[in-house]
Parts: structure tokens; sequence; C-alpha cells
């Protein structure tokens, strides 16, 4: 009896400490959001870390519209993060790593590193691309807060707070910083962030391809006044491959996605600020027309200077025809006729029998040549 009621007690405590000691989620708050505003949703898997506040399916969440709830949580892998909406000074992405692709460079840098789920899918991104004949390359991935700090402040002091502001992106406005994002280049374009790599082979793979392994072109073209960015055909950011997909698919950026396009546009109105670029060094991005402007001005302009053009080609025309005039002088093996030619101008028999003793000349010699053989 005694054996029975001591297992049982065992059992008691036995099930009381797996109550009592099972971890549970933890909720996440941001200072910008209320506790609990948002469900926090999770995979399976949680080494995987894929973890985000919009769930896998979205269909959930769009039947009606095409928005979703803010994500402004910094460790989700859809958290917005703009020049309105900034990530915390000291947050800093968990499980940062290096990915095992090919670096414009090759020292050792923090710029290398992504977050795990990121460097993976690029991995998986850079190998699409050699299979199809694309060679990509990492030109710069995670940049800290203070980084970004120490770059925003080095061009305050060189260029002035406006011109700054103008081509630098303020600290915590940085997606580098949630280490899901990275810059890339090729080598047609010698490595550089230059606009024209969206108009490369590599460039428009990569915005053909990129959503299909969870990356978006972040910045894209057109829409500069909803990002707050200029074109960067080289920024992509990794939000999950469904998330990706469905912005690929209805090309939309992450403020039409969470319906705050007007954010930016008020603040840039409010602050008479333009476009920035979200890259560590300024001065090393070359700035191309997109092919999108450049076809417009290049069919208005050809219709005036044909114009101009047109009279000077028939002017040259008669030009032209002198010459055949005077290669007919091979009519000149008649020149036994001289009386027909010397009746009309005194000039042109003088210049015709001058050639005629030439060919003559030359003929009987290319006969000695022959005979000699």
């Amino acid at each position: 009896m005694k054996r029975y009621i001591l297992t049982g007690i065992i059992l008691f405590f036995v099930l009381s400490g797996i109550v009592i000691f099972k971890p549970t989620k933890p909720q996440h708050n941001s200072s910008n959001n209320k506790p609990g505003a948002y469900e926090y949703y999770y995979n399976e898997n949680e080494d995987d870390e894929e973890d985000s506040l919009l769930p896998e399916d979205l269909s959930s969440i769009l039947s009606n519209s095409r928005t979703v709830p803010l994500d402004t949580i910094p460790g989700s892998k859809t958290v917005l993060v703009n020049r309105v909406y900034l990530l915390p000074s000291d947050y800093i992405p968990p499980n940062l790593v290096v990915p095992n692709v090919k670096f414009s460079f090759t020292y050792s840098s923090d710029k290398r590193k992504l977050r795990k789920v990121a460097a993976d899918a690029l991995e998986r991104l850079f190998q699409a691309g050699e299979k199809d004949h694309v060679e990509l390359y990492g030109v710069s991935g995670y940049r800290s807060y203070a980084r970004q700090k120490q770059i925003y402040d080095k061009n305050i002091a060189t260029r002035g707070q406006a011109a700054t502001d103008a081509v630098s992106a303020k600290p915590g406005s940085s997606e580098h910083q949630t280490g899901l994002t990275i810059d890339v280049s090729a080598r047609s374009v010698n490595f550089r962030l230059d606009q024209s790599f969206g108009d490369t082979t590599e460039g428009r793979w990569l915005a053909e391809n990129a959503h299909l392994y969870g990356f978006i072109i972040r910045y894209p073209y057109g829409k500069s006044e909803i990002t707050g960015y200029s074109y960067e055909p080289w920024h992509i950011r990794f939000v999950g491959k469904a998330v990706a997909t469905y912005l690929y698919e209805n090309e939309l950026t992450l403020e039409e996605y969470y319906g705050v396009e007007d954010a930016v546009k008020e603040d840039a109105a409010k602050n008479e600020s333009k476009p920035r670029v979200d890259v560590e060094d300024p001065d090393s991005v070359k700035y191309a027309t997109p092919r999108p402007t450049v076809k417009p001005k290049a069919s208005a302009s050809p219709k005036p200077t044909k114009k101009p053009e047109r009279p000077k080609k028939t002017n040259d025309k008669p030009k032209k025809t002198k010459k055949p005039i005077q290669t007919k002088t091979p009519a000149t093996d008649s020149p036994t006729a001289p009386p027909a030619a010397t009746p009309v101008p005194t000039p042109v028999p003088t210049a015709v029998p001058t050639e005629p003793p030439a060919a003559e000349s030359a003929a009987p010699t290319v006969q000695d040549h022959n005979t000699s053989q």
C-alpha cells in the first residue's frame, strides 16, 4: 500500500514540474506598439528563426484587403524599417553568420554577416544564379547602429546636415541593421553599387528570381516617394518566400503592403528632404539614368535633329554625282575619237589625253610581262 502511495506522490511531483517549468513563447513589444497589439507567429522549428508577425498563409489576412497589420518588431523577418519607422539603437540581430558566397572584397568585416535565415537563403539564391550563368557578389550586409551613426556623423561634418539627409540614412533607419539585407553587385559593373546594375543580365535575373528565395528588391524603380530611398537595384531584403512572392506578383513595396505609403511622403514634405540612399559610402554609388527615362528622351530628340540634316544629305548627293562623272573617264578608251570631245570644252580634252598615255604605257608593259612568262 505504501508503495502505491509513494508512486502516486512521485508521479504528482513529476507532472507538476512539467506544468510549472514548461517554457512559454515570449511576448514581443515595441516602443512604437502597445503590448499585446499583435500576435507573434512562430514556426515549429525555432532554430530556423523563420519568425514573423505574419502567418505563412497570407490569404487569412488578405481576403478583403491588400494591407496587413504593421510589423515594427525588430526581430521579425517582416519588420518595416524606413526613415519613419526606426530600429532601437541597442538592437543587434540574433544568429549573425557569414554566408558561403562570393564577396567583392577579401578582408574580414561585419558587413559579410547576415542573420542565419537570410544567409542560408542567400546561398541558395547565388547557387541558382550560377546555374543560370549569373554570377553575383556580396558587397555589404549587416551594419550596426553604431556604424551607421559613424557614417552619418562623418557625412554631416563634411557635407552639412541638409546635404547629408539627402544622401545618407539616419541611424536606426537603415535596413542593414536588421541583418536581413545585403547589397549585391556583379563583375559587369565592376562590383560597384551602380543604378545601371538593374539593366544588366545579373540585375534583371535578380529582380525576376529573388522572391523565389525570400528576397525583394527593397527600393524598386519609380517608388522613391513611397520608400523614401532612391532606386537601388542592388539592395535586397529577406522577408520570407510567402511575403516576397506576394509583393513581387502585386508590384508592392513594404510600405504599400502595410498601408503606410503616405507616412514617408508626409515626412519628406515636412522636412523638405529628398530620397536618400541606404549604403555605407554614398560617394561610391554611381547613379545612372534607368532605361524607363532614357526611352522617352531618345524618342523625342531625333525628330528635330533629323529635319536639319535632310538638306545636308541632299547637298551631298550632287557632290557624289560628280565623282561618277570623273570615273566615267574609262570612256577614255575612246581617245581615238577626240573630235567629239574637243569642240565642247577645251579643258576636258587636255585632262583626258593625259590619262590615256599612262594607260597606253601600262598596257604594253603588262603584255611584255605576259610574253616573258
